[in-house]
């Protein structure tokens, strides 16, 4: 199984990566597969078994179907199994890897309905939800970890680390209550979060607690089992979440180790505090890069910052954000430009075939261009990055365009010092 986990480190996953998986666990003596249905569409959803204990433990993942962090932290975790002696006569573990295999195959968060599963808890007008309700009334478990992916830009509070982890144990109604149940979710959070901080301090937030009663973590919470709602996020030189893929294996290491002793636990008055001291997570307020105080000079001179995003987890494009005071964000990766001056760079059109390598590139950056035009044939790339190619060329040469693809130049006096391609910042100094 070693050799197939490592091919889990991709930026997404479909029902074909994780196939070879379950096939190669269904020979391990501890683990029973079942196909339990099917999608919309037909495709397999299975339900992995492993022990006979007597408390349940019952995780799901990939219900949003672009969210795959998570799906190859439950096979590390099936690997790492035997590193808990007797672990199968304390538990049951029930693990659905693929709740949404059509949304998989789409990249999307919806299923082929275009229903958010995650919020059919209710009407259940989907075969995954109404497949995801029937087991867990079928196991009834102690326990269950909805495993999910978040936004990349979500910050810890107001500290500037990104929320690399965020973790929230479901309140079951609207005063949020803190059930017995919901008690012993916020003890095995506490857990969590002291044995992660030691691989990513400052980068653990606390989900929004908002009681959503359409969601199933909510629902499943309100049916009596201690649910948890771990958020896999963005770290920086991480653009397969792998970070986040330990942490979740950490996470439901966590949960096997300490739940026994916590369900007997008469009083959780450290955890419960440990729990609500968990910084909040903050939407939108991180980017992929953030490039700060860059002089514009034109008939109106100012200085401003530039926020970089990714169009999406899956794509190799970036776009500018924003632009302005962008003291309240950070970046994963973030850059002092307050020495040097906007450039928009020049468009070089070409008239023959031209290859570009790492070494041109940076000699025609440093030449000012950043755009080529041409016909397809004639430009022939061979560097590292991606080339700005008969895209649209901006009419203002002093300011930049929202929702534009992130490639421009900065100056110092009259030399190119840095350049932007593609999100990606390139020093030429």
């Amino acid at each position: 199984m070693e050799e197939l986990l490592k091919q889990l480190n991709k930026p997404h996953l479909r029902l074909a990566d994780i196939l070879p998986l379950i096939q190669d666990a269904e020979t391990l003596p501890y683990v029973e597969v079942e196909q339990k249905g099917t999608s919309f569409e037909g495709r397999p959803i299975y339900l992995m078994t492993m022990g006979g204990g007597k408390t349940k433990l019952f995780m799901w993942t990939q219900m949003h179907g672009d969210e795959a962090t998570a799906t190859a932290s439950v096979f590390d975790l099936i690997s790492s199994l035997e590193s808990f002696p007797n672990w199968y006569r304390t538990y049951t573990i029930y693990i659905m890897p693929m709740v949404n295999p059509d949304g998989a195959e789409r990249c999307t968060r919806h299923n082929a309905q275009s229903i958010d599963i995650n919020r059919d808890a209710i009407a259940l007008q989907s075969p995954e939800a109404k497949l995801l309700r029937k087991t867990f009334d079928e196991i009834q478990p102690d326990i269950g970890l909805n495993l999910h992916d978040q936004c990349p830009y979500y910050q810890v509070g107001k500290t500037g680390y990104p929320s690399t982890m965020a973790f929230l144990a479901p309140t079951t109604d609207v005063e949020k209550s803190i059930t017995p149940a919901r008690t012993i979710a916020i003890g095995l959070v506490a857990k969590m979060v002291d044995a992660i901080s030691t691989h990513i301090p400052n980068c653990i937030g606390r989900y929004d607690d908002t009681f959503s009663p359409r969601s199933f973590g909510d629902s499943f919470a309100s049916l009596g089992a201690s649910t948890i709602l771990v958020e896999s996020g963005a770290a920086p030189n991480d653009p397969n979440r792998q970070i986040a893929r330990k942490m979740n294996l950490i996470a439901i290491h966590q949960t096997i180790e300490h739940y026994p002793s916590l369900a007997l636990q008469e009083e959780m008055t450290s955890e419960i505090d440990a729990y609500f001291a968990i910084p909040e997570n903050k939407a939108k307020t991180v980017s992929s890069l953030l490039i700060n105080n860059l002089h514009f000079i034109g008939e109106t001179s100012y200085q401003a910052s530039i926020s970089i995003k990714q169009k999406t987890r899956w794509c190799n494009q970036f776009y500018i954000d924003a632009v302005g005071d962008l003291s309240t964000m950070a970046g994963l990766s973030s850059f002092d430009a307050s020495a040097l001056t906007f450039d928009a760079g020049k468009v070089h059109q070409l008239s023959s075939y031209t290859k570009i390598t790492d070494d041109s590139l940076r000699d025609w950056l440093q030449q000012g261009v950043i755009q080529f035009q041409g016909e397809n044939a004639l430009l022939d790339n061979q560097s590292s990055y991606t080339l700005f190619y008969n895209q649209p060329i901006s009419a203002n040469e002093n300011a930049l365009v929202l929702n534009a693809p992130a490639y421009f130049l900065m100056r110092k006096g009259d030399s190119v010092v840095a350049a932007v391609l593609n999100g990606q910042l390139i020093m030429l100094d």
